[in-house]
Protein backbone atom coordinates (compact mmCIF):
# COMPACT_ATOMS: atom_id res chain seq x y z
CA UNK A 1 0.00 0.00 0.00
CA UNK A 2 2.77 2.11 0.88
CA UNK A 3 0.54 4.16 3.35
CA UNK A 4 3.03 5.08 6.37
CA UNK A 5 1.40 5.63 9.95
CA UNK A 6 3.21 7.47 12.93
CA UNK A 7 2.05 5.96 16.04
CA UNK A 8 2.78 7.59 19.16
CA UNK A 9 1.47 6.40 23.16
CA UNK A 10 3.94 5.89 25.79
CA UNK A 11 1.99 2.44 26.66
CA UNK A 12 4.44 -0.15 24.81
CA UNK A 13 1.28 -2.86 24.82
CA UNK A 14 -0.66 -0.01 23.18
CA UNK A 15 2.10 0.79 20.24
CA UNK A 16 2.39 -3.08 19.55
CA UNK A 17 -1.53 -3.79 19.26
CA UNK A 18 -1.96 -0.42 16.95
CA UNK A 19 1.31 -1.90 14.94
CA UNK A 20 0.11 -5.16 14.66
CA UNK A 21 -3.15 -4.90 13.42
CA UNK A 22 -2.11 -2.38 11.11
CA UNK A 23 0.44 -4.61 9.52
CA UNK A 24 -1.99 -6.73 8.76
CA UNK A 25 -3.86 -4.03 7.02
CA UNK A 26 -0.70 -3.55 5.07
CA UNK A 27 0.68 -0.32 6.44
CA UNK A 28 3.93 0.95 7.70
CA UNK A 29 4.30 2.08 10.78
CA UNK A 30 6.27 3.95 12.99
CA UNK A 31 6.60 4.24 16.39
CA UNK A 32 7.47 6.87 18.94
CA UNK A 33 7.25 6.95 23.30
CA UNK A 34 6.67 10.17 23.13
CA UNK A 35 6.53 13.60 21.25
CA UNK A 36 9.88 14.22 21.38
CA UNK A 37 10.74 10.97 19.34
CA UNK A 38 7.85 11.79 17.34
CA UNK A 39 9.15 14.85 16.10
CA UNK A 40 12.42 13.24 15.07
CA UNK A 41 10.11 10.56 13.29
CA UNK A 42 8.34 12.95 11.51
CA UNK A 43 10.79 14.78 9.69
CA UNK A 44 12.57 11.44 9.11
CA UNK A 45 9.54 10.90 6.58
CA UNK A 46 6.27 11.97 6.37
CA UNK A 47 3.16 9.84 7.26
CA UNK A 48 -0.19 9.80 5.90
CA UNK A 49 -1.54 9.61 9.55
CA UNK A 50 -0.79 10.05 13.17
CA UNK A 51 -2.09 8.39 15.82
CA UNK A 52 -1.26 10.59 18.75
CA UNK A 53 -1.57 9.84 22.34
CA UNK A 54 -1.98 13.31 24.45
CA UNK A 55 -0.83 12.21 28.20
CA UNK A 56 3.14 11.14 27.74
CA UNK A 57 5.53 12.29 29.54
CA UNK A 58 8.94 14.29 28.34
CA UNK A 59 6.96 15.90 25.58
CA UNK A 60 2.95 15.51 25.17
CA UNK A 61 0.88 15.30 22.32
CA UNK A 62 -0.25 18.77 22.65
CA UNK A 63 3.53 19.78 22.12
CA UNK A 64 3.69 17.46 19.46
CA UNK A 65 0.83 19.12 17.89
CA UNK A 66 1.91 22.81 18.20
CA UNK A 67 5.42 20.96 16.77
CA UNK A 68 3.80 18.89 13.82
CA UNK A 69 1.39 21.93 12.77
CA UNK A 70 4.87 23.71 11.43
CA UNK A 71 6.47 20.78 10.18
CA UNK A 72 3.60 18.15 8.44
CA UNK A 73 0.05 20.70 8.78
CA UNK A 74 -1.46 18.28 6.38
CA UNK A 75 -0.57 15.31 8.44
CA UNK A 76 -4.62 14.17 10.28
CA UNK A 77 -4.32 13.68 13.72
CA UNK A 78 -6.32 11.06 15.48
CA UNK A 79 -6.60 11.48 18.85
CA UNK A 80 -6.14 8.31 21.31
CA UNK A 81 -6.95 9.02 24.95
CA UNK A 82 -8.21 8.03 28.64
CA UNK A 83 -9.15 11.65 29.21
CA UNK A 84 -12.86 11.86 30.34
CA UNK A 85 -13.26 14.67 28.03
CA UNK A 86 -11.64 12.72 25.30
CA UNK A 87 -14.14 14.81 22.58
CA UNK A 88 -12.65 18.15 23.92
CA UNK A 89 -9.27 17.28 23.62
CA UNK A 90 -9.84 16.02 19.76
CA UNK A 91 -11.65 19.16 19.55
CA UNK A 92 -8.74 21.27 20.98
CA UNK A 93 -6.35 19.85 18.70
CA UNK A 94 -8.10 19.52 15.47
CA UNK A 95 -7.89 15.75 15.31
CA UNK A 96 -9.88 14.11 12.78
CA UNK A 97 -11.61 11.88 15.38
CA UNK A 98 -11.26 10.96 18.82
CA UNK A 99 -10.20 7.14 20.10
CA UNK A 100 -11.79 6.48 23.87
CA UNK A 101 -8.90 3.92 25.72
CA UNK A 102 -9.66 1.10 25.67
CA UNK A 103 -9.06 1.27 21.64
CA UNK A 104 -11.65 -0.29 19.63
CA UNK A 105 -9.07 -1.09 17.66
CA UNK A 106 -11.39 -2.08 14.50
CA UNK A 107 -12.82 1.39 14.78
CA UNK A 108 -9.42 3.02 14.68
CA UNK A 109 -8.55 1.00 11.47
CA UNK A 110 -11.20 2.16 9.90
CA UNK A 111 -10.04 5.89 10.76
CA UNK A 112 -7.01 5.50 9.62
CA UNK A 113 -8.27 3.24 6.28
CA UNK A 114 -10.70 6.19 5.69
CA UNK A 115 -8.08 9.33 5.81
CA UNK A 116 -5.53 7.69 4.03
CA UNK A 117 -7.93 7.40 1.05
CA UNK A 118 -7.83 10.94 0.77
CA UNK A 119 -5.92 13.47 -1.34
CA UNK A 120 -3.31 14.34 1.38
CA UNK A 121 -2.51 10.85 2.00
CA UNK A 122 1.09 10.58 1.86
CA UNK A 123 2.97 7.71 0.51
CA UNK A 124 6.69 7.00 0.35
CA UNK A 125 8.04 8.73 -2.15
CA UNK A 126 11.09 10.70 -3.19
CA UNK A 127 9.21 13.49 -3.60
CA UNK A 128 7.58 13.09 -0.33
CA UNK A 129 11.30 12.90 1.18
CA UNK A 130 12.68 15.77 -0.43
CA UNK A 131 9.98 17.78 1.06
CA UNK A 132 10.72 16.86 4.45
CA UNK A 133 14.46 17.80 3.93
CA UNK A 134 14.16 21.46 4.18
CA UNK A 135 12.62 21.11 7.65
CA UNK A 136 14.99 18.76 8.63
CA UNK A 137 17.59 20.47 8.03
CA UNK A 138 16.10 24.06 9.68
CA UNK A 139 16.97 21.88 12.84
CA UNK A 140 12.60 21.04 13.49
CA UNK A 141 14.00 17.45 14.05
CA UNK A 142 15.64 18.18 17.06
CA UNK A 143 13.13 18.82 20.25
CA UNK A 144 14.14 21.29 22.40
CA UNK A 145 16.65 19.85 25.31
CA UNK A 146 14.12 21.13 27.97
CA UNK A 147 11.62 18.70 25.95
CA UNK A 148 13.56 15.43 25.77
CA UNK A 149 15.50 15.53 29.03
CA UNK A 150 14.27 13.13 31.43
CA UNK A 151 12.43 14.18 34.59
CA UNK A 152 14.28 15.26 37.67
Amino acid sequence: MGHSILIIDDDASTRTLLTSALQRDEYDTVTAENGAEAVRRLVESKPCVILLDFDMPVMDGHDFREVQKRVAPDVPIICLTGAVDADMTGRRVGASSVHQKPLDVDAVRSAVAELCRLPHAHRHTPEVENSIGPARDAGLGEAPASLTRPPE
